[in-house]
């Protein structure tokens, strides 16, 4: 992944103390109830479950591993309970997002494929493995994280076919501003965030350009320490002090972190990432 922030209703885009702080993460697990109570009591706002894959039937995948096959889920038997648990009292997650496509991938390309041969319509397996995918999850929306196709009629008529069944949408760029600026403004309110990538292929983005360029406020977000000996990516304290510089230059109200399983191998902890995306926000 190389991935994502904006959004036009604070209170729709997973917000606490009006800062909204997300955190991506594979999150799957026959047995972690520890993970999940981990994220509830860290601070952040809204998980992200990356990354769902779409094959050319429509069937979906997290990762490589196959959940939702022709209308049925075939993941762990315990997993929806322990997702359900990220929302209940007390804890901070108030929004949970499915975060389709990753650098490397054809998620898109499958979409547009289906879309022309079968279209997106309720009898499809596409959308009828999205329902399911909604109903497993408990996903408040889908975070478009397309690194492989950049077609904005296929990513807008994807999003309406989402919208319909409940999903918000929210974009996750890191280039192509043109094309994110199409599918915004096609999707209209039906977008209520963008995760703006600001490590790796999007390290030299500016959240100011992208919030004048979509019309919204971006959530930047930045990479936990990771790779050889944890050396790279951002501490903690960087990330603060990135965040404190963008709430100067660019009137930020959240941010967000890449990435949870990162996080676990290398620390210091959940909570100490989430501190640093909202402190200097006001959060």
């Amino acid at each position: 992944m190389s991935c994502s922030g904006s959004h036009s209703n604070p209170s729709e885009a997973g917000t606490s103390g009006g800062v909204t702080a997300g955190i991506f993460g594979s999150f799957y697990s026959d047995t972690s109830s520890s993970m999940m109570n981990d994220v509830r009591s860290s601070g952040f706002t809204t998980v992200f479950i990356w990354s769902v894959h779409i094959d050319t039937a429509g069937n979906l995948s997290l990762n490589d591993t196959p959940i939702v096959t022709n209308g049925t889920y075939v993941g762990y038997s315990s997993w929806p309970g322990l997702i359900s648990t990220l929302k209940k009292s007390p804890t901070s997650v108030n929004r949970i997002e499915v975060s389709i496509g990753a650098w490397g991938t054809s998620d898109f390309h499958d979409v547009q494929r289906i879309m022309n041969s079968k279209g997106l319509g309720p009898s499809t397996n596409l959308y009828k493995n999205f329902e399911v995918l909604k109903t497993v999850t408990g996903a408040d929306a889908a975070d478009f994280d397309d690194e492989d196709l950049y077609d904005s009629t296929t990513t807008v008529a994807f999003g309406e076919m989402l919208s319909s069944m409940g999903y918000k949408i929210s974009l996750c760029p890191y280039r192509n501003v043109p094309y994110w600026q199409a599918v915004k403004s096609k999707l209209g309110n039906r977008v209520d965030a963008v995760w703006l990538q600001c490590y790796a292929g999007g390290a030299y983005n500016n959240p100011a350009t992208w919030n004048a360029a979509l019309g919204t406020k971006v959530y930047p977000g930045l990479w936990s320490n990771h790779g050889t000996n944890c050396q790279d990516g951002d501490s903690p304290s960087q990330v603060e002090t990135q965040m404190a510089i963008w709430r100067s230059t660019s009137s930020v109200t959240g941010g967000f972190i890449w990435y949870y399983d990162d996080i676990q191998h290398c620390g210091p902890s959940t909570a100490a990432y989430a501190t640093a995306v909202r402190h200097p926000l006001g959060g």
